[in-house]
């Protein structure tokens, strides 16, 4: 831990140092310097007009990236400066990744292939892109690495109650982090191997073990909660965003013909508008249909705004409860889609034959992942994986399968959703590999 993480960066890890910056370099050179609007881009900036005049009317989206356009200037049109800030949140990103992998055993081969899979052209065009993948996967792994970086124990609630803030704050950024808090709680309450005096009260011991968990649920929770009461108080949509039931309504489309005629318009409506939306052979159709029968919805109900949002969730509500399993099908569905390889433009900017080699690059990189991972609980049974190596282990797992789940259970589910967690992910990748390779290397050549 000696010498900070850029002291240690630089004196260790050159070669990765020097691909992200030739890969940084690269990336300047071809987008020259600016970022790109991509479908999303349109409501974040109308959210960001709205802040910086006074917040007179509910965004559909939370106020977390707005505020990173209205700092860099960005609200009215791409920058250069949205550009730089994106791309140093990203190599932070990929030095703290790093950071753990060197701690945790990971040669300075290892550390450099994890470098080169974050900076490659998918990952890269997401942060060129005006969106809010960069910045969560900056938040996500700053609360990581502070799960699984040992520190002073006198520091231990400080280092909580900071994980606590950059949750809430992540929650601003993306609403799927919300209960993001839960999954890290859990994390901060597990006793840390300090060697503690025998005679130590129980009650001590459980109260330095709570501390933690309460440092970061609270910060995190009063973020949640103060924005979901501002906007119920003010524009009676008690929420982080209008958007939630819309997106929900991408696990009921398949099935909304059994809506009851007691829905009527609407049911019509939503038949109607999802048949079109596979006939037009829109990306993620039919899941995304709802976006426009958004308006029509509005004509045939009569209902506006936050009555209209209600409304859907009922809909949303309505159609799972009473189809559990069609439910649990399209979270299925979502699921392969999830671990895919990203089809938005923003992936496929760079050409079709481009894209094809990524697609083939992914799956075989998807392919390793889950060999390698499977082998770790093995090793671990058999002594062969250090207590902190799998507490890394087991905390990237949780924030990556807390991504994952709340992202095919409550939204479309596609592969861009996965971005904030795939620093993690390559991480693992890299950590298992590391892990296995000593003794895949016996297996080949046995001694003797």
């Amino acid at each position: 831990m000696h010498g900070g993480l850029w002291g240690r960066l630089w004196a260790r890890d050159r070669p990765a140092v020097a691909v992200c910056a030739v890969a940084s370099l690269i990336a300047t050179v071809l987008w020259r310097g600016v970022t790109r609007p991509m479908a999303d881009t349109v409501s974040y900036r109308q959210a960001a007009d709205l802040l910086l005049h006074g917040w007179p009317s509910l965004p559909d989206r939370t106020p977390g990236y707005p505020l990173l356009l209205l700092a860099t200037g960005s609200h009215h049109g791409s920058s250069h400066l949205l550009f730089a800030v994106q791309l140093a949140m990203h190599l932070v990103t990929v030095a703290l990744v790093v950071d753990v992998a060197r701690r945790h055993g990971v040669g300075r081969t290892g550390r450099t292939v994890l470098a080169a899979l974050l900076v490659t052209p998918p990952v890269l065009l997401r942060v060129v892109y005006e969106g809010t993948e960069g910045f969560s996967a900056f938040l996500l792994t700053v609360v990581f690495w502070l799960a699984v970086t040992p520190g002073r124990p006198d520091r231990r609630l400080a280092r909580a109650l900071a994980a606590g803030g950059l949750i809430g704050f992540a929650a601003l950024v993306r609403p799927t982090f919300a209960l993001l808090f839960v999954p890290v709680a859990v994390v901060a309450a597990l006793p840390e191997r300090v060697a503690r005096p025998r005679t130590a009260h129980r009650t001590r011991r459980s109260r330095i073990a709570v501390a933690p968990a309460l440092a970061v649920a609270l910060p995190a929770l009063a973020v949640v909660m103060a924005l979901s009461a501002y906007n119920g108080v003010r524009f009676d949509s008690y929420g982080m965003t209008p958007l939630m039931p819309y997106h929900l309504s991408s696990r009921t489309s398949p099935y909304v013909e059994d809506l009851p005629r007691s829905y009527e318009p609407a049911r019509s409506v939503l038949i109607r508008e999802r048949d079109a939306a596979l006939l037009r052979g829109e990306s993620s159709a039919p899941g995304n249909f709802i976006w426009r029968a958004r308006p029509a919805l509005a004509r045939a109900t009569g209902l506006q705004g936050p009555a209209l949002d209600r409304y859907v969730l009922r809909m949303d509500l309505e159609l799972i409860l009473h189809n559990p399993f069609g439910y649990v099908d399209t979270v299925k569905t979502a699921s392969v889609n999830y671990a895919n390889m990203d089809s938005q433009p923003a992936i496929l900017g760079l050409g079709r034959g481009p894209a094809q080699v990524q697609e083939a690059l992914h799956l075989l990189l998807l392919a390793a992942f889950l060999g390698l991972l499977a082998l770790v609980p093995g090793l671990a049974l058999v002594g062969q994986v250090p207590r902190r190596t799998a507490r890394v282990l087991l905390v990237g797992l949780a924030l990556c399968l807390y991504t994952g789940a709340v992202s095919v259970m409550v939204e479309t589910g596609t592969a861009r959703l996965r971005s904030p967690s795939e620093p993690i992910l390559a991480l693992l990748l890299v950590l298992s590999a590391s892990l296995a390779h000593p003794h895949l290397a016996r297996l080949r050549h046995p001694k003797g």
